[in-house]
């Protein structure tokens, strides 16, 4: 009703506008007029014929300005309505659609409705319910996988503890093994409590200008023992020595997480990690030989508690093996300023990319830096 009366409002205005301009104008042309067949006929009785005159032309013209604001009033009223309808009719399935929504009918859509402001609603639309529905599937998957975390520990503690009872084990047995249990539950808690801070983004992050080499061979030096152990290769190439604005201690967390999820991955070969920058950020390229990432797994890779490998059981000694590492380690990279992205081709390898802030420009270009053994 409010679209219709704001059409009629509008037309009401137009034609009252129209009315008063032709009553205020249509004299001084009609006067002209007058004045001309005055001088072309030659006629006396002139304030007789201009009476005469005017009174027909007056009422003859507001006749027609009647009758022609009446139909016109119709008109609009008639198409006003139509067009209303229209409008509405939009409206209240986009107001149905977001009501299902509401309701948790994740999956409902509108029809598409051509490209003008009501198309782009409805694209509008459709787009905020495919995320609404993603964002849900992950929920579902998180408390999925929450879930299945927490049984694993719990069903061990629970036939420890029962063994215990029923005299099978002794506490000397049994002992070690309910302390790996819940050793399992405090990093899954810790594990849950640091992704929430990262995504609240209340981790503490203090950047000031360091050296982005040093922290990488730094990082690199904590790993050379584990791929050593594991027949592999850790080769570190500084293209560039950079100095980044960041926080030392959490990019060395990112590295970190970084080199355990290649080590973790690789089984031949060995991983690469590259140090380079330009005259806007610093990178940091950790490049392995493993297995690769799906192409339909590559987009979720950052997201929380995601496993390409959904039956794949955490490793009771793993310290980063929720799934919630990349997404601490976006969060971290982001809040210096910085970002972080990964390219993959499945069975050849994956690459991790780092790019932080400059704290100064080049200071030493093409520095060849040993590799690690």
């Amino acid at each position: 009703m409010k679209l219709l009366l704001s059409y009629l409002a509008v037309i009401a205005l137009s034609a009252t506008t129209m009315i008063v301009i032709a009553e205020w104008t249509a004299p001084l042309f009609y006067h002209t007029h007058i004045e001309q067949m005055v001088q072309m006929f030659g006629i006396r009785n002139i304030p007789e014929m201009r009476r005469q005159l005017s009174e027909g032309f007056t009422g003859a013209f507001g006749s027609a300005l009647a009758v022609a604001s009446f139909t016109t009033l119709l008109v609009a009223l008639v198409v006003s309505a139509f067009v209303s309808r229209q409008i509405l009719r939009s409206v209240k399935r986009v107001s149905h659609a977001s009501t299902r929504i509401a309701a948790g009918h994740y999956a409902e859509r509108l029809p598409e409705m051509g490209r003008d402001e009501l198309g782009e609603l409805t694209g509008s639309f459709n787009r905020m319910a495919e995320a609404l529905e993603a964002t849900e599937v992950r929920r579902r998957e998180l408390i999925g996988t929450v879930a299945h975390e927490l049984r694993t520990p719990l069903t061990g503690m629970r036939g420890l503890t029962e063994g215990l009872l029923d005299g099978v084990f002794r506490i000397e047995e049994a002992g070690p093994d309910l302390i790996r249990e819940i050793r399992r539950l405090e990093r899954l808690t810790q594990d849950l409590s640091l992704v929430t801070q990262a995504e609240a983004g209340v981790i503490p992050v203090v950047p000031r200008p360091v050296h982005l080499a040093e922290l990488v061979r730094a990082a690199c030096a904590q790993f050379e023992r584990p791929f050593a152990h594991k027949g592999l290769s850790l080769a570190l190439d500084v293209r560039r020595e950079v100095r980044v604005f960041a926080d030392p201690d959490r990019v060395t967390q990112v590295l970190v997480n970084l080199l355990s999820n290649a080590l973790r991955h690789t089984s031949t070969g060995g991983v690469t990690v590259y140090v380079d920058g330009n005259g806007r950020c610093g990178r940091v390229d950790v490049q392995d030989t493993g297995e690769g990432i799906a192409p339909q797994d590559l987009p979720h890779v950052f997201e929380r508690f995601y496993r390409s490998d959904k039956s794949r059981a955490r490793d009771a000694e793993e310290s980063v093996g929720a799934g919630v590492g990349l997404t601490v380690s976006r969060h971290l990279i982001e809040a210096m300023g910085g970002s972080i992205r990964v390219m993959s081709a499945e069975g050849k390898g994956t690459t991790f990319g780092v790019e932080l802030p400059l704290a100064v420009g080049m200071e030493r270009e093409g520095t060849a830096v040993p590799t690690l053994p």
